[in-house]
């Protein structure tokens, strides 16, 4: 099966991708044909890893909730330049935001798997086969679900994902559950200290995630 993902770049590209696909409309089939490029599912992934999330001292629930596995390609070489860049400036590297199912197992526990081997490698472009890595696994929470509340967007890295490392991210209890601005989204820091002095523990609640490698068949 083919499909046609959002070309972003890095970090930032990544979270506007998540926070784009809040909407049906903007993960509709017009806005994905934007990216230019055709890319495929791997038919029999085999690399599985459990994520546990777990919530700790939220000032309240979640009642929306969407996860997101990331996958960029690594290799830019491989990628075609675009029509519209006559100068030959480097392609956006493209990423694939893919959802998977989180199942609450316990009181502000959720787990579910992805596949680090989900994007299939090839030659999509004539220049050389791409390589496709998960990149890291983002969860997009809001109290209600309303529109207007704080957008909490958790995430642990491939780094700690693949190395089976856990992450805290931390979240300032004053945008539960809205901030000064509309849809704000919190992305929350994974270093207690750069909340300051003026921060008690008690103002933050936390989200850690554990992943393990599962068995394949």
């Amino acid at each position: 099966m083919k499909r046609r993902f959002v070309c972003t770049k890095g970090f930032l590209g990544m979270l506007v991708a998540a926070l784009a696909c809040t909407t049906a409309a903007a993960c509709s089939p017009f806005a994905q044909e934007k990216a230019g490029m055709e890319f495929k599912r791997n038919p029999d992934p085999t690399q599985a890893f459990r994520i546990t999330m777990t919530i700790k001292d939220a000032p309240g629930p979640f009642d929306s909730m969407r996860a997101l596995a990331h996958y960029d390609v690594v290799n830019r070489e491989c990628l075609r330049p675009p029509k519209d860049n006559p100068g030959g400036h480097t392609s956006p590297v493209p990423t694939a935001p893919t959802e998977f199912a989180m199942e609450r197992i316990a009181d502000g526990v959720y787990a579910g798997v992805v596949y680090a081997d989900l994007m299939l490698d090839e030659d999509y472009t004539g220049h050389g086969v791409c390589h496709w890595q998960l990149t890291s696994v983002v969860v997009q929470m809001k109290a209600t679900g309303a529109d207007g509340e704080t957008l909490f967007v958790p995430s642990i890295s491939d780094e700690k994902l693949l190395a089976a490392q856990p992450e805290t991210v931390y979240f300032n209890k004053s945008t539960y559950p809205r901030a000064g601005m509309d849809n704000f989204p919190d992305t929350g820091l994974s270093d207690r200290s750069r909340f300051g002095p003026s921060i008690q523990d008690d103002d933050l609640f936390t989200v850690t995630f554990t992943a393990s490698k599962e068995a394949t068949p």
